[in-house]
């Protein structure tokens, strides 16, 4: 009888630790009851099987509907006996079981679970990405995951990741010019079209993101807030807009007092969701994200007293949330953002205990901490801004800088938040991968063998290490205007200078623009000679980054050749083109140049600019048709281009017309950083709703 016992407990264990294989004909078993998050990431996980078998897989909520080998998702409901969930914060569990339920056709049971809601999705997330081969961010790099009749799983699987480094890991959907415009969503009262957003809150989740800011200035009740929390994420705020308030929409007939501010917080909190999970943001800041003394009355002068001012409005904001907020132990942030950076960094602005103070970085990855970040803080990262030096189109944020960044935030113990920009996503998304996958665990690799794996996994063994050369010479190739690593030209600073130039040529106004004084230099002859020597010493740079693209395409496999033309050639040919573009528009500008050079130069500007536009329209393929090119308005290639041939009209000596003298003023209030009519655009869906007023309780 024991010899018995013994051979039946060495088959239930030699079961238990055999290999496990998956085919189309393995279902998979998530009961009605769980958490709507989980469900739908389980209708995820069926659709990644359908792409990797070839055919529908069933999704199933009865065990006597499942199959003999069966994926089985369990939080709450279906855990086998002996499956207990891992304790801690978001942690992840996947485990083979044998004969989980007696009576059930299931035989082996993959078991993925989790500490809580999220930690179950992020286990269903990450079998799909580790067994199936499926990217993060699949949808935005066109990323098939690589078809196939079975999959066998290692055997003992039992996979368990820790908690992770970052407690908070999100995005602010920021400066959405280009998705708004691409995929609009004004008939669902919306910005973007609610699918796009879906597609956002996927790929969030599934690079094991837990919380988002849904776009600049939105309304706590928009449909975006309701989408995200329904799939599991955490809301926060913008720097700018405290407790949810949208101040892009204050009233113009409504002072901007403390006391009216007050009121619509009150509102704003009022018009959350009861339901959802939300990191509150305090502070203060102006109407469009400036400092607040311009837009509200008799504030103190001395810097004392500004932070005195901003120290109230915190104060009443928790206030209102701790009397307004039906959850208990809310979570309160403040972004130390310009002012309130210095203010906070020099000592003068202190905030309460319970406010987690966040650390920005300048937009191209330096954190501002000036060596203060500590235990118990947060970082707010970019990798992809707009506004003057920034980079709407391209990446600009080197991997290295981000492990070196949020790694120096992780050892500090400043790991509480991590609020990510990607803007619009795609142009930006292998550093975004990159911020969450250090986010999530910040010991995990070194920045050599993290680029090294993108490239082997986006382009294929054979290309790899030519692809990571077009990378690193990329990264190396910008034009340089300081020592400071992050002093590069991105993609918007090219289009800024160059017109520029070019209204100083047509308006004969040869004084130095006081907003490009960190060029160092102090005189108009300065100005363009610097211009014309930076981009001089960069041209051989972006020449060799063309060259290594050129080298490399032919080793990518052809599925991925489109990809690669988007995120690699067309990346490397927008800042070429944009370099030589300035190049010839200052050469035009310099002082003295005769009219017949101007016109050269300026015929040759055109020419690149156009190419410009050539490079962005070749990435444009399939679905992503208009993206780059439909809501171009911030940096506004166009408007070089436009007015490039204004410019050339008035060489010619010729009269300038009604459009000419449109895009001049265009151009002159663009360089004034007036993009009211940017977010005229953006937020048209809004039309006329304005900021609401409680005075209650």
């Amino acid at each position: 009888m024991r010899r018995f016992a013994f051979f039946i407990c060495l088959l239930f264990t030699t079961a238990a630790h055999a290999q496990v294989a998956i085919d189309a004909g393995t279902a998979v078993l998530i009961d009605p009851g769980e958490p709507g998050p989980i469900q739908k990431a389980a209708r995820d996980l069926a659709s990644d099987m359908q792409a990797v078998f070839g055919k529908p897989v069933r999704l199933t909520h009865d065990r006597a509907g499942a199959s003999a080998t069966t994926i089985c998702v369990a939080f709450s409901r279906n855990r086998p006996r002996g499956v207990a969930r891992p304790a801690g914060w978001e942690v992840l569990q996947m485990k083979v079981v044998a004969n989980p339920w007696p009576g059930s056709p299931v035989r082996q049971a993959i078991v993925l679970t989790g500490s809580d809601i999220r930690g179950t999705i992020y286990a269903i997330y990450e079998f799909s990405r580790r067994f199936l081969k499926v990217d993060p961010f699949y949808w935005w790099t066109d990323h098939t995951p690589p078809q196939s009749g079975r999959v066998v799983l290692p055997a003992n699987l039992g996979a368990r990741d820790g908690s992770p480094t970052f407690r908070y890991r999100g995005w602010f959907m920021n400066d959405e010019d280009l998705m708004t415009a691409w995929r609009p969503g004004s008939h669902e009262r919306s910005g973007i079209s609610m699918a796009t957003w879906d597609r956002v809150f996927e790929a969030l989740l599934r690079s094991k993101g837990n919380m988002i800011i849904p776009n600049t200035f939105v309304f706590p009740y928009e449909p975006a807030v309701r989408a995200a929390a329904d799939r599991g994420l955490v809301i926060s705020q913008h720097h700018m807009e405290p407790l949810g308030l949208n101040v892009y929409q204050w009233p113009d007939d409504k002072p901007y007092t403390l006391d009216m501010l007050t009121a619509a917080w009150k509102c704003a909190v009022s018009q959350y969701p009861r339901d959802i999970e939300i990191v509150w943001t305090v502070g203060l800041r102006g109407r469009y994200d400036r400092p607040f003394w311009r837009d509200t009355p008799d504030v103190p002068t001395s810097r004392e007293g500004k932070a005195k001012l901003i120290r109230e409005a915190v104060d009443r904001q928790i206030a209102i949330v701790r009397n307004g907020w039906p959850h208990p132990n809310p979570k309160f942030i403040m972004n130390s953002w310009m002012e309130g950076s210095a203010l906070m960094r020099d000592g003068l602005l202190k905030l309460p205990p319970e406010v987690t103070r966040v650390w920005a970085d300048d937009g191209a990855g330096l954190l501002q901490d000036g060596g203060q970040i500590s235990r118990g803080q947060g970082i707010y990262f970019h990798t992809g801004v707009i506004g003057g030096n920034a980079n709407n189109f391209s990446e600009r944020v080197p991997i290295e800088r981000i492990h070196r960044e949020l790694g120096r935030a992780a050892r500090a113990g400043a790991t509480e938040y991590m609020l990510l920009n990607p803007a619009n996503i795609r142009p930006h998304v292998m550093s975004t991968r990159a911020v969450m996958d250090v986010a999530w665990n910040a010991g995990f690799s070194q920045p050599a063998d993290w680029l090294t794996r993108w490239c082997r996994e986006e382009f294929g063994e054979g290309a790899a290490s030519a692809v990571e050369r077009c990378y690193r010479a990329y990264h190396e190739a910008p034009a340089r205007y300081g020592e400071r690593e992050d002093e590069t030209i991105a993609d918007d600073f090219y289009h800024q200078l160059g017109r520029d130039l070019l209204v100083r040529i047509m308006r004969r106004d040869e004084s130095m623009p006081v907003r490009f004084r960190f060029l160092k230099v102090s005189t108009y002859p300065g100005y363009t000679s610097r211009v014309v020597n930076m981009c001089r010493q960069a041209e051989p740079r972006w020449n060799e980054a063309a060259r290594l693209a050129e080298e490399a395409r032919p080793l990518v496999p052809v599925g991925r050749r489109e990809f690669f033309q988007a995120h690699i050639a067309t990346q490397v040919d927008l800042h070429r083109h944009s370099n030589l573009m300035l190049r010839d528009n200052a050469e035009a500008a310099l002082p003295g140049a005769s009219v017949l050079s101007q016109q050269v130069s300026v015929e040759a500007a055109e020419r690149e600019a156009r190419a410009v536009l050539d490079a962005l329209r070749k990435a444009e393929y399939d679905k992503w048709a208009g993206f780059y090119t439909l809501g171009d308005w911030f940096v506004d290639i166009p408007l070089t281009l436009q007015l490039a041939e204004a410019c050339l009209v008035q060489l010619r000596g010729e009269r300038l017309s009604a459009a000419h003298q449109a895009t001049l003023a265009r151009a002159e209030r663009l360089l004034k950083e007036d993009t009211s009519h940017v977010y005229i655009k953006i937020k048209a869906y809004q039309k006329g709703q304005k900021v609401q007023f409680c005075t209650g309780q």
